[in-house]
């Protein structure tokens, strides 16, 4: 069997959703996967995600405005009077802090001992975000397509975008056209925004036709989903939050 190419975002801390997915699709060891950032934050396991995106070699992930919040907060130690930690957590790493307190094993260790293990996470951590890269290119059936956390500024080249436009980047970019002769597949902007209702399924730009908007509102609405786009059909595959969590679990 052919290998094949899936796309994901925005996951938030839904491991649950995320495993569970890997499971519907039959992910295998052949195919490939791009995650199109903000794996944290808001949900309840983000560092079960990045784990497993760590010991699966045919994972990518693309750093998303989420991952860079967390960067620059962890980069400041945390500090808590800085705007970099702050900013983060307004936008739900409060979820993500308390996940490496439970993992650090905070409550039951020294305070010289969690120090240690803490300053060693934290620079892993960092390097890892650093690592990622802010879009990747790929091509499928003669097809050209970049995988980007939020769009481009539509007045700049592609390889002229800051990370802070591939990660932050909204309404001036999905509508405008885009890169000749390439399709943008994007995360960031929960596809109920773009569809103008409460719909959470994949978007696709109407009018001109070269942008692919994937983020079903897993992380910020409690009737969002993740939607997978296998690149070799097109084919989609989704997972609601509801058929994961109960209603008495506390996900948001």
């Amino acid at each position: 069997m052919a290998k094949k190419v899936y796309i994901i975002s925005d996951l938030h801390g839904h491991y649950q959703v995320f495993m569970k997915l890997l499971e519907k699709i039959q992910f295998r060891d052949e195919d490939d996967m791009y995650i199109l950032g903000d794996v944290c934050d808001r949900g309840p396991q983000s560092l079960d995600i990045y784990f497993e995106i760590f010991k699966r070699k045919n994972i990518q992930l693309i750093k998303g405005n989420h991952e860079i919040m967390m960067r620059e907060s962890l980069l400041r130690d945390n500090d808590t009077t800085t705007n970099q930690f702050r900013m983060w957590i307004e936008n739900g790493g409060r979820k993500t802090i308390d996940n490496y307190h439970q993992y650090l094993n905070k409550k039951n260790i020294s305070e010289e001992e969690y120090k240690q293990v803490r300053t060693a996470f934290l620079a892993d951590m960092i390097r890892f975000v650093n690592d990622c890269p802010s879009f990747i290119e790929v091509v499928m059936n003669k097809k050209k397509y970049v995988l980007i956390h939020a769009g481009i500024n539509p007045e700049k080249g592609l390889y002229d975008q800051t990370e802070e436009e591939c990660a932050w980047m909204r309404e001036y970019f999905y509508m405008s056209k885009g890169l000749a002769g390439k399709t943008i597949i994007f995360g960031h902007t929960p596809t109920c925004f773009l569809h103008g209702e409460q719909i959470f399924d994949i978007w696709e730009d109407p009018i001109f036709h070269d942008k692919i908007g994937i983020d079903g509102g897993l992380g910020s609405f409690e009737g969002g989903q993740i939607n997978c786009l296998c690149l070799n059909d097109m084919s989609i595959t989704t997972i609601k939050k509801a058929e994961v969590y109960t209603q008495n679990e506390n996900v948001s």
